[in-house]
């Protein structure tokens, strides 16, 4: 059946919660990410994970060591799996880096592929280092595995998009929650998308907090 790979975003830090670009920046956990965390390795305490690999950068690495308490496995650090570096936008509200770089971000938000945030790292290069990475993972699995990553939202967004081939142009249609859980089976090299951005283990009931993201990319975003 191949292996099958739970994606799992990071859970909350102080500077998701401002709406800022985070990037590289090393930022730990706040108390709801923790929360969030613990959540999603409660859905997770049944699954057969045999291994469970992670970015180097802390909010994710916290989040994988709290998913690893309930497995029997060690965590597999990455530095392929860390987020996409957003250079001199890092810390940077979206409100503020569409009004100091406005050029370079209109850009960016159009095609990410072809153009860096300012000083920063393109989707195309993300997305090459996330692809080499799962496929290390593979070889690294055997067949039927369960594996656990937990890693950032720009590097499963690159992900989706390789697996799904949609146009980079539309990278901003797919959203990615605090926590979020996607699941996808890879056998001899094609991808089954059993579920994408699962929050339901965080909120019995739906809310419209993830609104917030489409509603700001929806305003700075120039009209054609």
């Amino acid at each position: 059946m191949g292996v099958k790979f739970f994606l799992i975003r990071h859970g909350q830090t102080l500077l998701n919660e401002e709406g800022r670009y985070q990037g590289d920046k090393d930022i730990n956990l706040t108390s709801l990410g923790i929360h969030q965390a613990k959540l999603a390795a409660r859905y997770l305490s049944k699954v057969n994970i045999s291994k469970i690999y992670s970015s180097p950068l802390k909010r994710a690495l916290d989040t994988a060591n709290i998913v690893k308490k309930s497995k029997d496995s060690d965590v597999a650090i990455r530095d392929n799996l860390r987020e996409i570096s957003f250079g001199k936008w890092e810390g940077m509200k979206f409100d503020k880096i569409n009004e100091e770089f406005h050029d370079d971000y209109q850009s960016w938000l159009k095609d990410p592929y072809n153009n860096s945030p300012t000083g920063g790292e393109s989707f195309e290069d993300v997305q090459q280092r996330a692809v080499t990475e799962i496929n290390n993972i593979i070889n690294e699995n055997e067949d039927k595995s369960n594996v656990a990553v937990i890693t950032h939202g720009g590097v499963i967004l690159s992900l989706l998009i390789y697996w799904l081939e949609m146009p980079v142009s539309r990278w901003g249609s797919i959203i990615q929650g605090e926590c979020a859980i996607n699941v996808v089976v890879v056998h001899k090299g094609f991808p089954y998308i059993l579920s994408i951005n699962y929050t339901g283990h965080l909120k019995p009931l739906y809310d419209e907090r993830e609104d917030k993201i489409i509603e700001i990319y929806s305003r700075l975003r120039d009209k054609k």
